[in-house]
């Protein structure tokens, strides 16, 4: 008799069975999704970039896009804000949940590839310093897509792992959806494919056309600048490397800053146990990484360092640099630094750190601990920060309908905010980003005013309305005040 994996019955016969049977097949993917939907019982708000998807989204279903503001153009993020526009004011939620589940996914990829090439030990040295990076945790807590680029990267090595090209090639076009960095990496890679697969040619050709397509054609709709994007990223923050004497010596310097001690000891433990595996290669052959291994791994850190230089070079090229396009990197050199200490402990302790032992778990606590206790100190200040700006996102919804509604308030004079709060205004008073301003207000004028962190000053200033009697607060929340000087007949 077969095993009984190997039975097949008609779909109709055995309903019962299909949803445990799904269920054990992706048990990742459903416990990734449920401790997202966890998550969202908590603190949760978009910050500034997801805000303007959110909006695009919303405009897209209703043809009316404006990109002239805002953030540089994502493909992905509106393909999935755009449908999300149709559930109205559960759109931002639906967003940060995707978000959310990416940034786990990411987690739990490191672990799982960590430990599929070095053991138990080298995934939770591999994941533990990626998941507690204050970037990891803020960013994928308000929205931002980084996490979701990084799981759909490790998906994509993992799935090419597996012997399974057309699901990597999808995964990597993803993530060139997302940041420009992908595009030489998704190309060398199809190219790759059109060689070696002639099955998947169609798709490679397909997803080729589809980068210039997502990526500029919407922007030309929108702004009527297709380039629009990268004019955008060309406009640096003041605080960007684009500003320092040497930008990519800049670029370089921050991203070593994002690799703490125990992932740079992780990275000489890799360097350690390659020159052991090969010198022991004879006397411990099954303690010794392959060479097969040996490659892969050193495929990673050149993507990493790939990667690096792509963003250092586009910031000498004016780009902004921001610490979130180092993200990518940062997490294949801590999944290449956790498969270092695997090899290392493998080398030294053979099958004691093979499977899910004793051993093996009790060193992977071990290393967990070590691996995390650099990152603990700032975890309660990244709680705090995801808390204070949830708090104010909150209470926006409310603040427009005590002072009379969206409609009113659009007839009372132009809208004025801080700088960061622009689309999350915009997308309460259902307003192009283009219609709420960040400069000092002029009369009639709606002012929504805030502090952008604890201790701030709030703002915008209202110094340009002149003289202050005759202003009318409209209403007033815990961490906001609307501040008006209306049109003459404005109800």
């Amino acid at each position: 008799m077969p095993p009984a994996q190997e039975l097949t019955f008609p779909r109709a016969s055995l309903p019962a069975l299909s949803l445990p049977r799904v269920a054990v097949r992706y048990r990742w993917g459903f416990a990734v999704l449920a401790l997202a939907a966890l998550s969202m019982l908590g603190p949760f708000a978009p910050t500034y970039d997801p805000w303007a998807w959110i909006i695009w989204g919303r405009e897209i279903l209703h043809l009316d896009l404006s990109t002239v503001d805002g953030p540089s153009w994502k493909p992905l993020p509106v393909l999935l804000t755009t449908p999300f526009a149709l559930f109205g004011g559960l759109a931002p939620a639906l967003w940060v949940f995707v978000a959310r589940a990416g940034t786990i996914a990411g987690v739990v990829l490191l672990f799982r590839l960590g430990r599929r090439l070095g053991g138990l030990p080298a995934g939770v040295a591999a994941a533990v310093p990626y998941a507690l990076a204050w970037w990891t945790l803020r960013n994928g807590a308000m929205g931002s897509s980084e996490g979701l680029l990084v799981a759909l990267v490790l998906l994509g090595l993992e799935r090419q792992l597996d012997g399974r090209p057309r699901s990597a090639f999808l995964c990597l076009l993803g993530a060139a959806l997302l940041r420009p960095e992908a595009w030489p990496f998704l190309g060398l890679y199809g190219l790759w494919l059109l060689w070696r697969e002639p099955g998947l040619r169609r798709l490679v050709i397909a997803g080729f056309a589809a980068i210039p397509a997502l990526w500029f054609l919407p922007e030309w709709w929108g702004s009527g600048d297709p380039l629009r994007a990268m004019h955008r990223a060309q406009n640096p923050r003041s605080n960007s490397p684009a500003f320092a004497d040497d930008p990519v010596r800049a670029v370089v310097d921050q991203f070593h800053l994002m690799l703490t001690q125990p992932v740079k000891l992780g990275l000489a433990a890799l360097a350690l146990a390659v020159a052991l595996g090969l010198l022991l290669r004879v006397v411990l052959p099954r303690r010794a990484p392959a060479l097969s291994e040996i490659a892969l791994v050193g495929g990673i850190l050149v993507a990493a360092v790939l990667w690096v230089a792509e963003v250092a070079l586009m910031t000498s090229d004016g780009f902004s640099g921001n610490i979130r396009y180092l993200v990518m990197p940062h997490a294949l050199v801590c999944l290449a630094a956790g498969i270092g200490v695997g090899w290392l402990l493998r080398l030294a302790l053979g099958r004691l750190v093979a499977g899910a032992g004793v051993i093996a778990i009790a060193l992977g606590l071990a290393t967990g601990v070590v691996f995390a206790k650099p990152d603990l100190v700032h975890v309660r200040a990244d709680r705090a920060a995801i808390e204070y700006q949830a708090q104010i996102s909150n209470e926006v919804p409310g603040l427009v309908a005590r002072a009379g509604g969206a409609e009113r308030l659009r007839a009372c004079g132009d809208v004025y905010t801080g700088p960061f709060q622009v689309p999350l205004v915009a997308w309460n008073l259902h307003l192009h980003t283009t219609q709420v301003s960040s400069t000092p207000a002029i009369r009639p004028a709606v002012v929504f005013r805030t502090q952008s962190v604890p201790r701030s000053r709030p703002g915008p200033p209202l110094l340009g309305l002149g003289d202050p009697t005759d202003l009318d607060t409209l209403a007033v929340a815990k961490h906001w005040r609307v501040v008006a000087v209306c049109r003459q007949g404005t109800p």
